[in-house]
């Protein structure tokens, strides 16, 4: 009756976490995007400049976001869109005065990005309130090369 019991523990085991997957950032081109004002991404100020967003090399979770004069790594999960998007775009939430990185969305795929909360967002949300979004439109570069 033990191996029995066992059997099945294993076998439930083995379904349960067959049907685990890793939800990793898809940001397989990199996309490209202006901002005309300073945002938040992770624990970085950016400022004011046009920045391109790719996927880590080593880590599908690591983002980094590349502008003329600074980069950043930053964490995203996978998330679903309720509608596939129409257009690339970046979403930017609004607390106050202040913009944060929040999402990344493909057009034709209702498969994004979400960046992580980090401090930036938290101090931000703390002291202001949520003010709405910016959404920005973005483009998707073709990845002929890895060289960077």
């Amino acid at each position: 009756m033990k191996v029995f019991t066992r059997s099945l523990a294993i076998a439930g085991a083995i379904r349960v976490f067959a049907g685990v997957q890793n939800a990793t950032a898809q940001i397989v081109d990199p996309v490209e995007f202006t901002t005309s004002f300073a945002f938040t991404v992770g624990n970085t100020t950016m400022p004011a400049g046009s920045y391109t967003i790719r996927q880590d090399d080593d880590n599908a979770m690591v983002l980094q976001l590349q502008g003329p004069h600074s980069s950043v790594l930053f964490q995203a999960e996978q998330t679903q869109a309720n509608e596939t998007p129409s257009k690339t775009e970046v979403v930017l939430k609004r607390y106050g005065d202040g913009y944060v990185l929040k999402s990344i969305w493909l057009e034709g795929s209702n498969e994004g990005a979400e960046t992580l909360t980090g401090e930036g967002e938290r101090h931000a949300a703390k002291h202001h309130s949520l003010d709405g979004e910016q959404r920005i439109a973005a483009r998707k570069k073709a990845n002929s090369s890895k060289n960077r």
